[in-house]
């Protein structure tokens, strides 16, 4: 069985991005409030394959210690070594790598351990709501920022090696389910061999 865990902040999708690989509303989610506050595991037997999702809760979703109480929850539930992947999921719409995301990304790399990035993909929700015309543009803006943020922390903590990049980024829109047609189940993705 291939497990990811997904990471990222509060309200970008995580929760979301279970139902809408599995097709079906198996993680509760709200437009108005954090959900997510313990590690959920979903679990599915698909003809693509097994997958796990490991939904945790989101970060900068109030204060330092909060935060702190979810990486300490999260790095004693699950274990990294039988990870397939770690998914960072961010909004594709929030244009700018702001700080409060960069302290995120600095406090999973401390509680988890850079080898969490050795192993990971990127997935950029909200995709709908950039405008196509500008959409390729933004895809690589967002994967640019981050990624070399990422570098950034590797060379701080004297590891430049750890960090290469995503070896996986996928785009896409957890509610808009017609917003593009070059568009792939995502089961398929994660449970492709060449991945």
């Amino acid at each position: 069985m291939r497990r990811f865990l997904l990471l990222g902040q509060t309200g970008v999708g995580k929760s979301s991005f279970v139902n809408a690989t599995f097709g079906v509303r198996l993680a509760s989610t709200s437009d108005f409030e954090a959900c997510t506050k313990t590690v959920e595991y979903y679990s599915r037997h698909h003809t693509f394959g097994d997958i796990c999702l490991i939904d945790t809760p989101g970060l900068a979703e109030d204060t330092l210690e909060r935060d702190e109480a979810y990486l300490r929850l999260i790095s004693g539930q699950v274990k990294l070594d039988e990870l397939f992947a770690a998914i960072y999921i961010t909004r594709l719409d929030d244009n700018r790598l702001r700080p409060d995301e960069q302290r995120t990304l600095s406090r999973l790399t401390r509680y988890l351990g850079a080898k969490v990035w050795r192993r990971s993909w990127l997935v950029m929700t909200f995709a709908a709501s950039v405008p196509a015309a500008r959409r390729v543009d933004v895809i690589a803006k967002r994967i640019e920022q981050l990624e070399g943020y990422l570098r950034q922390i590797a060379l701080s903590d004297g590891d430049g090696s750890s960090f290469t990049g995503f070896n996986m980024r996928v785009v896409i829109d957890n509610v808009v389910a017609d917003w593009t047609k070059e568009g792939k189940p995502i089961l398929s993705i994660l449970a492709d061999d060449n991945n």
